[in-house]
């Protein structure tokens, strides 16, 4: 649904009523719909100021009452209430203003006039609201308008307030930028160096939230943009020293790039999705602790891609990414290293060790080379190989559309040995699997009989 088919609906339903002349869309709706015209559909939250006390409770109601919308939820201290109407949240509440406690984002909040409420939020152009009644466009701040023609990224009020009441704005500030392919004005810029710090007061949970927004634009180069700007204000190394330790650092002849610049190149490459964005990102962290030089003065990095899976591991840990995430980012992360010498076209690995590969990664090997094929075309021209990872696909798919699948179970254990301890159960399973990976033609009853002498003669398990 677009806005100005939301604003027909909601004006029509509110006839009658005081709460028409109060009303305005306000925030991200009104400003995506001054950039990208009137057809532009809105996203799934709508936010909707009203100019009088409890009017957002109470233009929930009454939008409830005569839209036949979901049941308003309402939270009374903060004065807001929200419906669900054909799958879009409207979120009301009272125009307000906020003071804030030093290093605490929850506000205390009280009714306020459109220009207090505009003057609390973040930037110019999300201070912008739209009347319900007419669809005339207000900007209480009067510097809205302003900002989206010259196409910059300004705070609403002094950055130093700004910024201090609220510390996650400073990567809002990035984001937005990054997004919309604004500048961000001097001011600001010089506010978001200063107080980059600030963030530390703020939950990883919340910088990873914002974060992960960066990484999910749909553009590969907004993405590397809100890098760059994260890097270039001081705010990467606050939040992700990790990468940050890349800049600058050299690497060997396979790479034209420093390990940073390689790193964004990788991740312009990437799928647009958010494990291979962070598998993408996280690739080469380990490489700021693992150079070292050989005899003839040569670059190294030798145990790079297993120190960046664990630095990766405890990275999401810290941002409280899922556990099923982080263990895969972390996984993709360490096995980016396997192909390399498998050559041009991939044929100098063997089926085994292909095997071996397809089984500990079993769906997400796909992800892998994903991973692997952005790295490759990252590095320098002549080091490319660009059909190594289409001539492993077809290798991959070839096994497994031709070979049996291993067969043998723990039960199948328990029935001709009579085992019943499942460590020793795995122990024997794994032997098993391993001697299959060399000749997959080995049936069940083989395998069977290949560990059968060290069961009768009790030897130790490897």
């Amino acid at each position: 649904m677009a806005l100005t088919e939301l604003r027909l609906l909601l004006a029509e339903a509110l006839q009658g009523s005081e709460l028409l002349e109060k009303s305005y869309f306000a925030g991200g709706a009104v400003r995506d719909y001054l950039l990208f015209g009137t057809g532009y559909e809105l996203g799934p939250d709508v936010d909707i100021a009203v100019e009088v006390p409890e009017g957002g409770r109470l233009l929930a109601e009454l939008i409830h009452e005569r839209l036949n919308t979901s049941k308003p939820v309402v939270y009374n201290t903060f004065g807001t209430a929200s419906v669900v109407l054909d799958g879009l949240s409207l979120e009301f509440v009272h125009t307000r203003k906020e003071s804030y406690r030093q290093h605490d984002r929850k506000p205390e909040v009280s009714f306020g006039t459109l220009k207090e409420d505009a003057l609390r939020r973040d930037f110019g152009i999300n201070a912008l609201y739209m009347k319900i009644s007419d669809g005339s466009i207000l900007d209480p701040g009067g510097k809205g308008l302003h900002d989206i023609e010259n196409r910059i990224i300004a705070c609403v009020d002094d950055p130093n307030r700004v910024f201090s009441e609220d510390p996650l704005r400073l990567l809002r500030a990035i984001r937005f930028a990054s997004r919309l392919g604004f500048e961000i004005e001097p001011q600001t810029y010089e506010a978001i160096v200063r107080d980059r710090e600030q963030l530390e007061h703020i939950s990883q949970e919340r910088i990873a939230m914002e974060f992960e927004a960066m990484l999910l634009e749909e553009e590969a180069g907004k993405v590397v943009a809100a890098i760059r700007l994260l890097a270039d204000t001081g705010i990467l190394a606050v939040i992700l020293p990790e990468v940050d330790a890349l800049r600058g650092l050299t690497q060997n002849k396979y790479h034209h790039l420093d390990a940073f610049e390689h790193t964004l190149l990788v991740l312009q490459n990437s799928e647009p999705t958010l494990i291979a964005r962070w598998a993408a990102l996280l690739h080469d962290i380990g490489k700021a602790h693992t150079k070292s030089f050989k005899a003839d003065g040569s670059v190294t990095f030798i145990g790079h891609d297993k120190l960046g899976a664990t630095m990766a591991y405890e990275l999401l840990r810290r941002f409280s990414v899922p556990k099923r995430s982080r263990e895969l980012i972390s996984k993709l992360v360490g096995g980016h290293m396997v192909f390399k010498q498998s050559g041009e076209e991939g044929l100098h690995i063997k089926d085994s060790t292909l095997l071996r590969l397809a089984d500990r990664y079993k769906d997400d090997l796909w992800l892998l080379l994903d991973l692997v094929e952005a790295d490759n075309s990252a590095h320098a021209p002549q080091y490319r190989m660009p059909k190594q990872v289409v001539c492993l696909r077809r290798r991959f798919a070839q096994l497994k559309s031709n070979l049996p699948r291993f067969n043998l179970t723990g039960r199948d254990l328990l029935q001709e040995f009579g085992i019943s301890t499942s460590r020793k159960v795995g122990e024997l399973l794994q032997i098993a699997k391993q001697t299959w990976y060399e000749d997959p033609g080995l049936g069940k009853k083989q395998l069977l009989e290949l560990i059968r002498p060290l069961v009768e003669n009790d030897k130790e398990i490897p």
